[in-house]
């Protein structure tokens, strides 16, 4: 009985000496992690204006003229993403027709299952970066559903 607690405690301590190291190597390397210059595409105006503003000494009215400026831009720069990747979209879609059309039957299926896995793997990474995934996009861009 009392090897049975000695051998408990010798488990928690490898336990607990686990947690401390593990803890100490991540805090070690967060701490060089350094985050992108601009983050999100919906922090790139305030961000840029933040920077400007500090490395260039900006003035109130400077930046109150700067700031709409910076908007407007950072307001076609989402525009000019959302075109791209509907663009994108678009060739990729007719590709995997154009190959689709190209594939015997055995092979059209298992084509089918792996968009659908390729898929499902775009909507992991994208809310694993805390975006929405592609499928809940408006119906009028959804792509098409498998054969």
């Amino acid at each position: 009985m009392d090897k049975t607690w000695k051998v408990l405690l010798a488990f928690l301590g490898i336990f607990v000496a686990g947690l401390v190291v593990g803890g100490l190597g991540t805090l070690r390397v967060l701490r060089h992690f350094r985050p992108p210059a601009l983050g999100s595409p919906e922090q790139f105006g305030p961000q840029l204006l933040r920077r400007y503003a500090a490395r260039l000494d900006l003035t109130p009215a400077q930046q109150e003229k700067i700031q709409p400026l910076v908007a407007t831009a950072a307001e076609e720069l989402r525009q000019l993403r959302r075109t791209t990747l509907l663009g994108s979209r678009a060739i990729i879609d007719r590709l995997q027709g154009e190959i689709a059309a190209q594939l015997t039957p055995e092979q059209k299926v298992r084509f089918d299952r792996l968009l659908v896995e390729q898929r499902e793997r775009m909507k992991g990474f994208a809310g694993e970066r805390g975006r929405r995934p592609r499928d809940s996009r408006p119906p009028d861009v959804l792509p098409p559903p498998p054969r």
